[in-house]
């Protein structure tokens, strides 16, 4: 077995908040690390639910602990606040495990789902958008950050396997996003239990492939209230593959979901995601192209239509290793029904430029 590369493996798990930190304790086989983000950032664009300041603070915590010469504890908690004040705010991640050299890891707790590790993170790369047309999202079926989520990652030589149960979940901060439904109060994110496995594999020239396969069950709430697709299980599925070489980053993704995207009230019967990015490091600037896209279909609805589709121009200036700016330009390819800035899956149509100051610690 190749120790480092299931040091990597699991370096995702332990560090899913960001790289950058700080060692502040460092004795008697355990160590304290706390990092985090302050961002200065604006939204230029015609939609006024997004334009203005969308500045933020982010801090994270990690711990590990030496158990014997193979085996180690470790927790990771990090907190995000915008400037938009404390109404906003989110604890993105709150998690702790074990991990053994040779056996893998386990963990549990507020984590990324195996669909965002395994797929997703391929893509989601960009500056400021992205990993939003695969169907993966927060508390969304256990695919995204999501509470009670248990994980094995297992790696062997350059083959990573994850298995993930997923408990009976209810979305962060519930009452923000609480809608009123035909039979009681309800939300269309959280999900009842389910279970995901993924894999994937590193080549020794710079190729990775990964798939993974998320379902989880509706909640008693989600069955009575949703317009359609509430008594099925959300069921997804994905493969991807990136290309890492000196300076090029190449990664395309594609999903299928079933009964898994929220649109119209319900959840559409099929769903089809692609991304696609292309970025290149000369020396402290980093451009990157992006195209995203999210197909929906539901022939009993008379859905057939798209829910996301853009392009994606950014570039980031990398000052020192804390500290960079960066702009990304948001080309909305949706079409807009009539005058509303909205296509007729009630999805924005506008066009956003994001500008931001990044200082990481």
């Amino acid at each position: 077995m190749k120790k480092t590369a299931l040091t990597m493996a699991i370096s995702s798990v332990l560090l899913a908040g960001g790289a950058q930190a700080a060692t502040v304790y460092d004795q008697n086989d355990t160590k304290l690390e706390i990092g985090g983000r302050a961002q200065g950032m604006y939204y230029g664009t015609d939609d006024n639910g997004s334009e203005g300041d969308q500045s933020y603070f982010r801090l994270h915590v990690a711990g590990e602990t030496k158990i014997d010469s193979e085996l180690k504890a470790f927790g990771f908690a990090e907190y995000n606040l915008p400037v938009s004040g404390s109404d906003n705010d989110e604890l993105r991640y709150a998690y702790a495990g074990i991990k053994h050299d040779r056996f893998g890891a386990f963990s549990y707790g507020r984590q990324d789902g195996l669909f965002t590790k395994a797929v997703n993170n391929y893509t989601d790369v960009l500056a400021e958008w992205g990993g939003d047309g695969l169907g993966k999202d927060t508390e969304v079926f256990g695919t995204g950050r999501t509470n009670g989520l248990a994980q094995y990652i297992y790696t062997y030589q350059d083959l990573t396997l994850g298995a993930q149960f997923t408990g009976n979940n209810d979305p962060q901060n519930a009452d923000r996003s609480n809608r009123v439904g035909p039979n009681s109060t309800w939300n269309p994110k959280g999900s009842s239990e389910g279970f995901a496995v993924s894999a994937n594999y590193d080549f020794d020239m710079g190729l990775s492939l990964g798939t993974a396969y998320n379902q989880a069950g509706k909640t008693d709430e989600q069955v009575a209230n949703a317009a359609f697709g509430g008594d099925r299980d959300a069921k997804l599925y994905g493969v991807g593959a990136k290309y890492a070489v000196g300076d090029l980053y190449l990664a395309a993704t594609y999903s299928h979901g079933e009964d898994h995207l929220f649109v119209n009230n319900g959840y559409a019967e099929k769903m089809d995601g692609y991304e696609a990015v292309a970025q290149y490091t000369i020396g402290k600037f980093k451009p990157s192209l992006a195209y995203l896209r999210t197909d929906v279909k539901d022939n009993a609805r008379g859905i057939d239509e798209t829910a996301t589709e853009y392009v994606s121009i950014g570039a980031w200036y990398n000052f020192t290793d804390n500290f960079n700016a960066y702009v990304d330009y948001k080309i909305n390819l949706l079409d807009e029904a009539g005058s509303t800035s909205m296509n007729t899956l009630g999805k924005n149509t506008d066009d956003v430029v994001a500008v931001a100051l990044q200082y990481n610690f």
